[in-house]
C-alpha cells in the first residue's frame, strides 16, 4: 500500500513542492488540495493517511502567523477530530508548525484552545541559516523513529519561531511530558539559547513539539529541505551514500502509515 499524502495548500503557502518531493522520495503519493476545496466538501480529510501542512506566510501571517488559516480551518473540527481519532498522521513545518498551534492541536490537540504559541525571533527579523537540532532522547514519535539522539543538519527559515509557554513550570512539562520534538544545539551538541546557532531564542532550545500521542509533529525547522544528497550545505564532503538527515522523518511517517493501512 503506497499511503496517500494531502499537502495543503492556501494564499500564502510556499513550501508545498518541497512538502511533496520529500513524502514521494519516502515513497508516498501526494496530492495537493486547497483549503476551499476542503471547505467546500470537494475534498475530505478522511481520504488521506498523512496530513501536511508546508511552511510559508498563509494569508500574510496577518494577525499572527498561522492564526487566520487556524480559525478557517476550525470549521472542519468534525472530520480533523475523526482524523486524530483514526491514528494518523499530521505535520507542520515553519508556517504549518505556527498553525498547528495556534489551533491547538500541538501539544494538547484540543482544537481552538491553543496552550503554546510562536512569537518574533528575538533579533527582530527574518532568520535564513542551517541549524544543529539534537532530536530528544525521550520523545516518542512515530515521525522520530530511530533518531533519538541523534543530531540532524536542517535548514531554518522563519521570522515568528520563538516558542513561547504560560510559565517556567508550562516550559518545564513540555520537557518533562516528552513533547520536545529536540533543541537546537552549539558546536559541542549542547542545548542553547545562544544566536546565532538559536536562531530564534526560543527558551530551552526548543525547535518543536509533538502532541502527547506523538502522531502529530510540529517543527519551525525545514527537514524536507535535506532530503536528498546535495542539499546538505557541505555535500561534497558528506558524499551522497548516506540517508540525507532530514527524509528518515518522511520514512518513517511512509513507513508508520503502511503498517497501519
Amino acid at each position: 500500500m503506497q499511503p496517500k499524502v494531502l499537502i495543503l495548500t492556501t494564499d500564502g503557502i510556499n513550501c508545498n513542492k518541497e512538502m511533496g518531493r520529500a513524502f514521494e522520495l519516502a515513497g508516498a503519493r501526494t496530492e495537493e488540495v486547497h483549503l476551499n476545496e476542503l471547505l467546500e466538501g470537494l475534498k475530505n480529510l478522511n481520504e488521506y493517511d498523512i496530513l501536511a501542512f508546508p511552511g510559508g506566510f498563509s494569508y500574510g501571517d496577518d494577525i499572527k502567523s498561522g492564526k487566520i488559516l487556524s480559525l478557517h480551518f476550525l470549521k472542519l473540527k468534525a472530520d480533523l477530530e475523526k482524523f486524530t481519532a483514526d491514528k494518523k498522521l499530521i505535520i507542520g513545518i515553519c508556517n504549518g508548525f505556527q498553525f498547528l498551534t495556534s489551533l491547538g492541536l500541538i501539544p494538547e490537540n484540543t482544537p481552538g484552545l491553543p496552550s503554546v504559541s510562536l512569537y518574533w525571533n528575538q533579533s527582530g527579523h527574518f532568520e535564513c541559516r542551517w541549524v544543529d537540532v539534537k532530536i530528544s532522547n525521550t520523545v516518542n514519535s512515530p515521525w522520530l523513529k530511530g533518531l533519538q539522539g541523534k543530531t540532524l543538519k536542517i535548514q531554518s527559515a522563519h521570522a515568528e519561531g520563538r516558542l513561547l509557554a504560560a510559565s517556567p513550570e508550562a516550559y518545564a512539562q513540555l520537557i518533562k511530558g516528552n513533547l520536545s520534538v529536540g533543541q537546537y544545539v552549539d558546536e559541542n551538541g549542547h542545548p542553547t539559547e545562544e544566536y546565532p546557532l538559536n536562531p530564534n531564542g526560543s527558551a530551552f532550545g526548543l525547535c518543536g513539539l509533538v502532541d502527547r500521542s506523538g502522531l502529530i509533529l510540529g517543527m519551525m525547522p525545514h527537514p524536507e529541505r535535506n532530503v536528498e544528497p546535495f542539499q546538505h550545505p557541505n555535500h561534497r564532503r558528506v558524499g551522497s551514500d548516506h540517508v540525507p538527515d532530514g527524509l528518515q522523518i518522511f520514512i518513517n511517517a511512509v513507513d508508520y502509515a503502511k503498517n497501519r493501512g
